[in-house]
């Protein structure tokens, strides 16, 4: 992999002197942060069962459009090579790019004033999102459509990993894994007539950088955005809010009134968020899964998720009438 980090920044930087430090998050492909004469970088290099030419191509079109649409927050435009181009084709049919460095730090959800500024972003982003057009190939990318995730992730390989799983994971846990998988097989939910535009799919505190002055610097990580559910993207967010149970509803309501600024749901939305939720455990799960079997280590991943799907689950039983209420009176 080393080899392949220096083909791709002799692309970028030819004989220029840099160094390179490691990425605090991300499992799904191959990043360093790389400094140039004092100015910093994010290099990439793409997981090849989950990136091709078409979808990087799209995603290239998305964030130069983000670029252009004067939003309050910086995006990571994708830098030009010394040839011109916006990516690197690599050695082993590999993909790379680089992108600027955004300065800042990850929400803190213990901050009302952060966890204010995720839910404007979120809805500020949306909002941009549905002005997108492209005529490019859109990456088939919906969390609605979980064994379609990852090309190693099929409903038998699933099957054959609950099998036999190759590590230790709790039993009430794969329980559930099962009876949610039956319960929301892709051809059992009927989700069509719900409004559908591009979704980012991964706004979580990793992928958000707040800046010196408390407002939003940065939104980054734009490998799984495509056309998908609109309702999946505050619903991915709520989730992330919901890992503080004990004071949940008053910062779930801070997130709310400053996504609602920008974006509101339907009814039709609202009374799905619960099982949009359940569906997006399903989905990493089984992204996990596809990656376990293209060789990566997954385990801690794995048994964390799992094991928060299910304090998700028994949370959303216990509250769906009070978090439906909420919706309503801020969103609706």
């Amino acid at each position: 992999m080393e080899s392949l980090f220096r083909e791709l920044i002799s692309k970028y930087f030819g004989d220029l002197d840099y160094s390179t430090e490691p990425v605090p998050f991300g499992l799904t492909n191959f990043s360093r942060i790389i400094t140039v004469k004092d100015r910093k970088y994010i290099a990439r290099i793409y997981d090849r069962h989950t990136k091709n030419l078409e979808n990087l191509l799209f995603e290239i079109e998305l964030v130069t459009f983000l670029e252009n649409c004067d939003l309050s927050f910086k995006v990571p435009g994708f830098l030009p090579t010394r040839s011109g181009h916006k990516y690197v084709e690599l050695q082993g049919n590999r993909l790379g790019s680089v992108v600027p460095f955004i300065e800042g730090v990850i929400p803190d959800i213990n901050s009302s004033n952060d966890v204010k500024e995720m839910g404007r972003t979120v809805g500020e982003i949306s909002k941009a999102f549905e002005e997108f057009q492209t005529d490019l190939h859109t990456p088939a990318i919906q969390f609605s459509r979980f064994y379609d995730l990852h090309p190693l992730s099929s409903e038998e390989t699933v099957a054959q990993f609950l099998l036999n799983p190759p590590f230790v994971v709790d039993d009430s846990h794969m329980a559930l894994f099962r009876n949610l998988l039956d319960q929301f097989q892709p051809e059992h939910i009927l989700l069509s007539h719900l409004p559908h535009q591009i979704v980012h799919h991964d706004l979580l505190i990793f992928n958000l950088l707040i800046g010196n002055n408390g407002k939003m610097n940065g939104v980054l990580d734009f490998d799984f955005a495509s056309i998908d559910i609109r309702a999946f993207e505050p619903a991915i967010c709520i989730n992330h809010l919901l890992q503080f149970e004990d004071r949940t509803l008053d910062y779930l309501e801070i997130f709310l009134k400053a996504y609602s600024a920008y974006m509101k749901l339907s009814m039709a939305e609202i009374d799905m968020i619960p099982n949009l939720i359940r569906l997006y455990y399903l989905s990493l799960l089984c992204i996990y899964i596809g990656q376990y079997y293209s060789g990566k280590a997954v385990k801690d991943h794995f048994t964390f998720i799992i094991a928060q799907m299910s304090a998700r689950d028994y949370w959303l039983k216990e509250n769906k009438d009070n978090l439906k209420q909420t919706l309503i009176h801020l969103v609706y």
